[in-house]
């Protein structure tokens, strides 16, 4: 009997469905004096992603960006966003999912673990998860102060860019 339940317990992962990536993106937001429109956007998003079943609170796996791909409305402050970032040292932001919780009927908290400019750090996220016709939809957003990865915001003059970035996500999955 011990086996029997030691073989299900195993197996229990194995049942898992595969989730693929149909869309997605990644905006930030962050501010300077005279300039509160720094608004990078990524629309490569790429996802390794898992779920069993119909239980969203069991979506484990990885999400990532290519950090040279982010691009606002000014291709000077593009470059020297990529250079603070040290896009080329760092290519990759990883978010790592390692728990979900919910909250009220599609509110969730996504737990796990942010890598970003060589940093790994705890990360969560409040998200809206949604299922419809075989369609997984997670709307996420959290803060985070790129200071705690080690990162400098530029300045000119006096004035900095905000330690604080606003992070924005969208995910849309298909169940295989």
């Amino acid at each position: 009997m011990k086996s029997v339940l030691l073989a299900l317990l195993l197996a229990f992962p194995l049942l898992a469905d595969s989730l693929q990536l149909k869309e997605g993106f990644v905006a930030a937001h962050t501010e300077m004096m005279m300039d509160s429109t720094i608004d990078p956007l990524n629309n490569t998003l790429h996802a390794d992603m898992q779920m069993q079943g119909d239980d969203v609170t069991s979506l484990k796996g990885k999400l990532w960006v290519e950090m040279n791909l982010f691009s606002s409305d000014n291709a000077d402050r593009d470059e020297h966003m990529h250079k603070s970032t040290e896009a080329d040292k760092h290519p990759l932001a990883t978010y790592t999912v390692a728990s979900i919780t919910k909250g009220s009927v599609t509110a969730y908290t996504i737990n796990g673990k942010l890598d970003f400019h060589g940093q790994s750090r705890p990360f969560s996220m409040n998200a809206e998860i949604t299922q419809e016709s075989g369609t997984v939809t997670i709307s996420a957003n959290s803060k985070l102060m790129v200071s705690d990865f080690g990162m400098e915001m530029p300045c000119m003059v006096f004035m900095c860019v905000r330690d604080q970035v606003d992070i924005f996500a969208k995910a849309v999955f298909v169940k295989q």
